[in-house]
């Protein structure tokens, strides 16, 4: 993925989980919020391009039907 991401805030996150409509409590929204963040750091390690040998071959399947 490689772009670079703007770490959201905990005060940040909690009021766009307020406009979710759920009940959440202070406990649950620092969780999600990490959870968050957490997410966006491991994205930010995935690459942009994919090699092709690098997936399981039945991904990769020609239009002639044959397996590379």
């Amino acid at each position: 993925m490689a772009t670079s991401t703007k770490t959201v805030s905990l005060e940040e996150f909690r009021l766009r989980a307020a406009h979710t409509g759920l009940t959440l409590t202070e406990e649950d929204i620092v969780e999600l919020h990490k959870g968050y963040v957490g997410m966006l750091r491991l994205m930010e390690r995935f690459p942009s391009t994919w090699a092709a040998e690098a997936e399981p071959a039945h991904i990769f399947v020609t239009v002639g039907g044959t397996v590379r």
